[in-house]
């Protein structure tokens, strides 16, 4: 039989006279074997046309699995790398975007307070998301949103314009919804990602409250802190149990801290010779803490200076970068305001005098440090080396008054020396003390000790 032949048509022929002549039965082996026939011949051509897309869905099916483990294990990847900041050799920070100050739309708002262009408001705060931000503008009540596509956006925020220095951090979630912290009225704004008011936070019932930020723990649960040592969750309008937030700071004393961290038990000693003034956690992964820290030195000049470090899970600081206050308007009172992350990338956000300027953060193991060479150009008074002569008698008994107690605010380590020159005029040269200046009876019991040691035992 030809290939390109009906297969059926010999059958047809041979049916043909049955077809016309009905009474004449063929015989029933013929017949037994033309179905059968003609089902394998069916069976054949159902299998020849179904097999192409049963293969063709199987192929979907496996690429679409292998696509699946692909986001999968690309996913886990992402997640790794956002878990940790990439330390390079030298520190250093990357211009990214500036933004104008104006009255247009869009525009970033400022005025001054004072005379002589002091005291400027404007940007309290800022976040980004997934490559956008947005800039909490608390000179014109409203919040600037620039989206990794360069649009820009605006909308304004319902709150009291006569009250100013009350807009104090913004938060975004992963949802899209922008949360807003008015510290003096001690309320939260909650808007959906397209500027509505969706929810108003009341926090001005908690006793003794009194928060100056906006953090996101686990589970997306958002919660207002107080310099990250108490927590209230906007949830329950309660304030969290030290052992259930991720983390908290304990006060040792000026010199010392704790960073407690909720899955370790002995915490990490942070410790400057210079004394710690605001300090935050910026994030926490599974590798690095993130933190910023001022320090400020005991002294009437003002001094002071702000690192971003990252901090191993021991507490040993692996990279780091000086924020350059001087390139602020004016110095913030708490940086870490304007020290944001997203996934791996770390941003400061500084209101400059000509515009805003956002700028990409770079941990380095080297990293600047100008307060101890401050310190020694401000610190010059009178040098026990050079000044008269050694008084080891009375260096004595004042180690003595800090053995006993008598004098609180230092430890026997807390005295360089005492000398006395011809005339009997006496330097007593202190280090900084541990604990803050004294009240006004603390001070009075301190020169009382210090004058029965001096004058009472050495009249001379």
């Amino acid at each position: 039989m030809n290939k390109n032949e009906n297969p059926f048509q010999e059958a047809k022929q041979l049916l043909h006279p049955i077809k016309n002549r009905p009474d004449n039965e063929p015989n029933r082996d013929f017949v037994h074997e033309l179905q059968n026939s003609l089902k394998r011949e069916k069976s054949k051509k159902k299998y020849r046309l179904q097999l192409i897309p049963v293969f063709a869905t199987a192929s979907v099916l496996l690429i679409f699995t292998i696509f699946i483990l692909s986001s999968n294990l690309w996913g886990e990847s992402a997640d790794q790398v956002e878990k940790v900041y990439a330390i390079s050799e030298n520190s250093k920070l990357t211009l990214v975007d500036t933004f104008d100050y104006g009255s247009e739309d869009n525009q970033i708002g400022l005025y001054y307070e004072g005379m002589n262009e002091t005291l400027p408001v404007t940007v309290s705060s800022f976040d980004v998301s997934g490559g956008t931000v947005y800039i909490l503008d608390e000179a014109r009540s409203q919040v600037v949103i620039k989206g990794s596509d360069g649009e820009m956006t605006s909308f304004p925020i319902q709150q009291n314009e006569s009250i100013t220095g009350n807009l104090e951090d913004i938060l975004v979630n992963d949802n899209g919804d922008i949360y807003i912290l008015d510290s003096i009225e001690t309320l939260v704004y909650q808007y959906n990602s397209e500027g509505e008011l969706k929810e108003i936070f009341d926090l001005s019932n908690i006793d003794m409250f009194f928060p100056d930020s906006i953090i996101e723990l686990e589970n997306n649960e958002i919660a207002v802190s107080q310099r990250q040592e108490q927590f209230v969750s906007l949830t329950t309008l309660d304030l969290i149990a030290s052992e259930e937030v991720p983390f908290h700071f304990e006060q040792v004393n000026r010199k010392e801290q704790t960073l407690q961290l909720r899955d370790d038990e002995k915490g990490i000693s942070l410790f400057s010779s210079f004394g710690i003034g605001n300090r935050a956690v910026i994030d926490l992964t599974d590798k690095h803490v993130l933190y910023s820290q001022t320090v400020n030195p005991p002294i009437m000049e003002s001094i002071s200076e702000t690192h971003l470090y990252a901090l191993n899970r021991e507490g040993e600081i692996v990279g780091g970068i000086r924020i350059p206050e001087e390139s602020f308007m004016e110095k913030p009172e708490l940086v870490q305001k304007y020290i944001k992350t997203d996934g791996s990338s770390i941003f400061l956000l500084i209101p400059e005098k000509e515009h805003v300027a956002l700028y990409e953060v770079t941990l380095g193991k080297n990293y600047e440090s100008f307060v101890e060479e401050q310190l020694e150009q401000v610190n010059i008074g009178f040098e026990i080396e050079t000044f008269g002569e050694p008084f080891p008698e009375l260096e004595e008994e004042l180690n003595i008054l800090f053995q006993n107690g008598l004098i609180e605010y230092g430890n026997e380590q807390s005295l360089n020396g005492v000398a006395i020159d011809e005339n009997g005029t006496v330097v007593i040269d202190f280090k900084d003390f541990l604990a803050p200046s004294p009240a006004s009876a603390q001070a009075q019991h301190l020169y009382e000790v210090l004058k029965s040691v001096t004058f009472e035992k050495f009249q001379t």
